[in-house]
Order: structure tokens, then sequence, then C-alpha cells
């Protein structure tokens, strides 16, 4: 979930008078007992309390700064926990960013022999991690179970433009956590919250002024604030789960951003975050707007390729397999060019936003109609709106006969209508060169299928073998490629003899179809298939045995964040299973069909005689809803137990004919 809101509080307000807040030792901290109702005893640590405070500095000399003082209990439970006894706080110093860490208390309270005492540890490290990027931490090598670990630090940030993250939510419990924000009036900030935990948000702005100032003359710059508290008690551990969001969108927690600021003695700035202030900001940027005006350049390469006797639909993807092959993308995300596009394309390489930008500037002189959509990757998290700190990609719009299609260059093998799997993060904006904004809903509608088919001869003694062919569409082949790379055949073939003991595959191939979609062929080597019962000479066999999904990935009973599935599916396996002369089928499962309305799932389960003495066995799974809530958990796993329910129960049994 994300929710919005915005701070605005006035101008700033200037005299000469000073008012301090009072100053907090940690060890002033009210504690809370732990409550069953986290269960903090099994946990193995648990923070007690923590106490986040932002307040802001002004010197004439640097401007505002921020000041993040926190404040954390910690009781260790196990051994496992001793970990998170460490003091770990990530800073940066290089020529872009000036931040400073100062470790004001770090204490053991331990209690031995029915007598607390309390340990000091007054050392701290800086540990380089990159280059600018440091570490500042206590590590404590004897930290006993039972331990409270109490530490306070301050750190010093010298940009306003985001105040820092908080987390509500940890890989460990926490009884309760607070962040109280004390804001100037002078600055505007976008406040965006994240996850599902509730949490209490108080606010207050100040009748009188305060004091920020730090410089060596004396002045004083005075300014109310607006107080804002959030505070979350009994907060659960944050739990990674199967097809879950981005971490940074499923963990509760709160962001800052600044939206308006206003300096002593200057104007009001606004920083654009309406969506054409920011489409009028991007097109006004050299490496945005001034690399989509090159069409002299590719007016130029453009007449020189060949497109003679395509449709519009070949012709574009022709021009992104041009692009595609002149550069190669060097992993590295942006919606504005890292490299330019003249220059990615002498060189051979560029980011994201140098291939796409390319693109656009290509397919416009093939006479397209071409458009930047600017949007936030899934390791990025969402962006609730179109704002240039939310955004790190740009890929492709286009018209070809009144039909819209998106596309990404950075793929190993770009298609138009299919991204990459980062791509698909909700809506992305599309910019047009006279700033206006559309919302483009980057998930996919169409459905993506996996289908499996096998064709076996079932002897006498138990033994089979024949055939298997498989097919994969859309995003169900992106996701095969990318699970395989370039050893699809091999590799593939692994886990394809991995479904059951004693089963191989020969004479394999694997053929690129249209539109990406892939077509693979086995043939299946003799494998022990039926069991034979000595004494009715009956056959009896499972034909979910080679299906792929047996393991079901919802067995956890509760959940805490949505499912996540990306895109549509429909998972397709049948089996024909050719009987032995001189047997028929005995017992078999009866058809069946599961349907949920609120996940959008459907299951189909179908045992057909066919002609020939033949049996064929299908199992399809539909799943049309992209995002199953949380709510509705215990139902799409319920559909799942049932899917497990007819690989492991469902048999076939033959016998002979009388």
């Amino acid at each position: 979930m994300n929710k919005i809101v915005f701070v605005v509080l006035g101008i700033f307000s200037l005299s000469t008078y000073a008012q301090d807040a009072p100053n907090q030792r940690l060890s002033n901290v009210q504690r809370e007992e732990p409550q069953e109702v986290l269960q903090l005893n099994k946990a193995d640590a648990v923070v007690l309390n923590e106490e986040g405070i932002i307040e802001y500095q002004f010197s004439e000399e640097e401007g505002f700064s921020i000041l993040l003082k926190v404040k954390r209990l910690i009781q260790i439970n196990s051994k496992e926990g001793i970990s998170h006894a460490s003091l770990l706080v990530p800073f940066y110093s290089n020529r872009y960013t000036r931040e400073e860490v100062e470790v004001e208390s770090y204490e053991i309270h331990r209690t031995a022999n029915g007598k607390e005492e309390v340990i000091a540890v007054n050392t701290a490290s800086n540990r380089l991690i990159d280059d600018g990027f440091y570490l500042k931490e206590i590590i404590v090598n004897d930290i006993r179970i039972g331990d409270v670990i109490a530490y306070s630090y301050v750190k010093k940030i010298d940009n306003i433009d985001v105040i820092p993250t908080w987390y509500f939510q940890e890989d460990i419990p926490k009884l309760k956590s607070s962040y109280t924000v004390r804001i100037p009036d002078n600055l505007t900030y976008l406040i965006t919250n994240t996850g599902g935990i509730k949490v209490k948000e108080t606010k207050e702005v100040t009748e009188t002024t305060r004091d920020l100032t730090k410089n060596k003359w004396g002045t004083s710059y005075r300014f109310k604030e607006a107080i804002l508290k959030f505070e979350a008690k009994e907060v659960p551990a944050f739990v990674y789960e199967p097809f879950m969001d981005n971490i940074k969108n499923a963990k509760s927690g709160i962001r800052f951003d600044l939206i308006q600021f206003q300096y002593p003695m200057s104007p009001s700035v606004v920083v654009p975050h309406e969506p054409v202030a920011v489409a009028k900001e991007l097109n006004k940027d050299r490496n945005f707007g001034g690399e989509l005006r090159q069409e002299k350049y590719w007016n130029k390469l453009i007449a020189e390729l060949n497109l003679d006797g395509l449709n519009q639909q070949e012709k574009a993807e022709q021009i992104v397999s041009f692009i595609h092959s002149k550069i190669k993308w060097n992993q590295q995300y942006g919606y504005w060019t890292e490299q330019g596009v003249k220059k990615a394309m002498a060189q051979g390489k560029g980011n994201s936003g140098d291939i796409n930008i390319a693109l656009i500037g290509a397919l416009r002189a093939a006479g397209f109609v071409a458009e930047p959509i600017v949007l936030s990757t899934q390791s990025n998290g969402k962006a609730p709106i179109l704002f240039a700190r939310f955004l790190n990609q740009v890929i492709v719009g286009l018209q070809i006969d009144n039909q819209f299609f998106v596309v990404d260059g950075t793929m190993d093998q770009p298609i138009l209508n299919v991204l990459p799997f980062e791509d698909l993060n909700e809506d992305g904006w599309m910019i047009t060169e006279q700033n206006e904004v559309s919302k483009v809903d980057l998930i996919p509608k169409q459905f993506s299928f996996k289908q499996e088919e096998f064709a076996v001869n079932l002897k006498e003694d138990g033994n089979a073998e024949g055939s298997m062919k498989s097919t994969r569409t859309r995003y169900e082949a992106a996701a095969f490629r990318a699970r395989y790379g370039e050893s699809m055949l091999n590799r593939s073939r692994s886990d394809i003899e991995a479904r059951s003991n004693q089963f191989f595959l020969s004479q394999g191939e694997i053929k690129p179809l249209k539109n990406g979609d892939i077509e693979m062929q086995y043939q299946v080597r003799k494998f022990n298939f039926a069991t034979k019962n000595p004494q009715s000479g009956e056959l009896t066999f499972n034909p979910m045995e080679l299906y792929a999904e047996k393991q079901n990935p919802f067995n956890e009973r509760t959940r805490q964040s949505d499912i996540h599935l990306l895109y549509p599916s429909m998972d397709m396996y049948k089996i024909v299973v050719q009987l032995p002369e001189g047997y028929q089928v005995k017992n078999y499962p009866t058809d069946e069909v599961f349907t949920s309305e609120k996940t959008g799932a459907k299951l189909i389960y179908e045992v057909k005689l066919l002609d020939g003495n033949k049996i064929q066995v299908g199992m399809s799974l539909r799943l049309q809803k992209t995002v199953i809530a949380k709510e509705d958990y215990l139902e799409f796993r319920q559909l799942y137990k049932i899917v497990q329910q007819r690989i492991n129960e469902m048999h076939i049994v033959i016998e002979k004919v009388k």
C-alpha cells in the first residue's frame, strides 16, 4: 500500500532568539515489556524500543542539513540473534555527498548472578565498503543470550532532498518503533507510506520559533516547525514470502521527498512534481529531451537501412533489432542517457536510457509515432506519482497501425509488448514533446502459456517410452530464457529428468517461434512408469508423475503480503498413455473443476478414454489476476492444495482383459 500526503507549512521566520530542545539520554528511554501476542520469547532477538528523531540545522555557509538521532534497545534471545547486537550505520563521504556519523553510546546490559551490570563499549570504526561508501560499526564478540543492547548515534546529512526512510519493520520483531520529524516551515515534503503495518500519526505546528543556526558569527535564523510523529507497536518481523512484491514496497516504512523550499532572503523554489511540470523539466533536460531531438542523425542513419517490402510491424521489429545490435546494455538503468545516443552507437554500449532513447529516435525517423515512457523498476520500488526522484528507467511506447505497443531494447531478445520483469511495476508515464502526460498500465493483460504434452507407450512390465513436446509463449518464454540462459537445452533437460526416478530424455531440440515463443521437443527413453501387482497382474500409475510443479509454494498458514504474479498465465499439462495390448482401464479419477472467484483462478482436471486403447489425462491451471490480496490467501492456498492432491493421489489402475 502506498499512501501519499503533503506537508505544507508556509514561509520561514527570522529573529535573534534561541530555544533548544532538551537532550534525552538513552538510559532514559522507557522500556516496554514484551507481550505474548508477539511471541517475543520465540524470536532470536527483539527490538524493545527504538526512537528516530529528525532535526534540521542551518548555516549561511552550508545551508540546511539534517540530523538523524537514533536510540535503540535490543534484547538477544538466542545464539542466532547475537548478530543483531552489532551497530552498523551506512554513510557516504565523497565529492557529491558528505555524511558524518557519531556514536554517542553503546552499552551492554547484562544480568549475572542476580546482579545487573552495564558494559560500555567506546570504540567505533569506519569500514570502507565501496568508493565513498562506509559503515560506522561496533561489533562485539562477547555478546550473550539475555543481553540487552542499548545504543544511540547521530548521523549528519548535508542533502535535504530526501529525509532518511524509516522502516518500522525489519527482520526481527519490534515492541515499539517511533519516528519524529521536525520540519522547518520553509520546507515542504511529499510523504509516502509503504507496507501494511498500522502506524499511528500525530501532527502539530509549533506556535513559537526555534533557532536552527550553527555558525561562527552568532546570527540566528528561527523557524516554526511541523512536528510529525509516527508510532507503531507490536510490529511482527518482516518475513520474505514467495511471490511477494519488492521489499521496498512490502516492508512498512515512511519516506519524505522535498518538493518545495525557501532559503532565507530567497524566493520559494518548487521541485517539479506535477505531471506537466515534470514533463517540461525532462524535455528541457539535455540528457533526455535533448537526446530525443537528434532528427538529422537518425534520418541519415535510417535512410541507409533497407526496410523495403516489410509491413509496419516488421519494420518496427527490424529497427528494434538494429538498435539492439548496435548498443549493448551495460546493466545500468536510467531514464536519461549516460553516453548520449551518438556516443553510445559509436562505442557500442550504454545504459537503458541510451538504448531506448536511441530506439525512439530511430523509430521516429522511420515514420513511427514513438514516445518515451518513464517508470520505476521493480528493484527500485513503486513510483506513486510522476516525480523524477522516483524514476530510474525509460522504455518505448509506439503506435503501429492504430495499435499501441511497448518495447524495451535492453532485453536479450527485445519483443514487442513483452517487457523485462523489472519493468512490470504497475504504471509508467508516457511523455510527448508537447509535455502531454498519460499514465500507462504496464501489467500484462494477455495470457502467457506453458503447455507440456507427453505421449508414452506403456509396456506390460511397467516400463514406458515416448515423446515430449513443450510450448512457452510471451512471459513464460521470457522466464524460460532468463532461467536457463545460453544452455537452455541441456539445463532444462536436467530439470525435466529430475521429475521422476530413472527418467531420461534424448534427441532434444529447442525451436524459436514467432514473437519470441519457444517450442521444445524430446524423446522419452525407457523408464519405470507403472507398478505391477504380482498377484493380480494389474498395473498402477500416476498420470501426474511428469508434471513440473510438484512443490506447493504456498505452504504457510498465514501471509503478511499480497501475492504478486506479474502476468496472467495458463499452465497446461497433458499426457496420453497407450495401454499394453490386452489391458483395459479398471479405475481412473473423475473430472473435476475448481474455481476461485476472489482470486480469478481456475483448475480443470480431465480424464478421457480415447480410441485405440489410450487414456488421456489433462490438467490446466489458469491464473488471471496478477495480484492476489493477502485477505484471499487461504482460498488461493486451498487451490494449490487441491493441485497437490491431484498430483499425489490420483492413480489409474489397468487390468488384463478377461
